[in-house]
């Protein structure tokens, strides 16, 4: 069984509310990320991905500078490090979405992609091919 804490990313890039979506574009752009957890107090307070700022662009009244509390998803699904990956799939698929915060003790410490999901795919189909 294959914990999330095996193959999730940390440290986490994150992004204050506070923070205008324009600079968590350039943070996303910088990192080469689609999504950026949003954390004030050091606690998860939602995820923004970068379709929403995107949308939020297109949008009347929504500027460069607009904070990212305006557009970001504030009811945000997470999982535990000590969960498996096939919990996280599972989530990933039911709620259509591409990347799962990792919370432990209430703390962000790190995040599970679709990405992430998938290289472990390949992993594991290369060790199989091997064998």
């Amino acid at each position: 069984m294959i914990r999330i804490r095996e193959i999730m990313s940390s440290p986490v890039i994150t992004v204050s509310p506070r923070n205008s979506i324009q600079e968590a574009l350039e943070i996303m752009r910088e990192n080469d990320t689609r999504r950026l957890p949003v954390t004030d107090g050091g606690k998860l307070v939602g995820i923004l991905v970068q379709h929403d700022i995107e949308k939020a662009l297109r949008s009347p009244g929504r500027i460069p500078h607009t904070p990212v509390e305006w557009v970001m998803t504030k009811r945000v699904h997470y999982v535990s490090p000590k969960q498996t990956v096939t919990d996280a799939a599972r989530l990933m698929t039911v709620y259509k979405i591409s990347a799962l915060p990792v919370i432990d003790s209430g703390n962000l410490v790190g995040i599970i992609t679709d990405t992430d999901l998938l290289h472990l795919l390949i992993r594991l189909m290369e060790q199989k091919e091997s064998d």
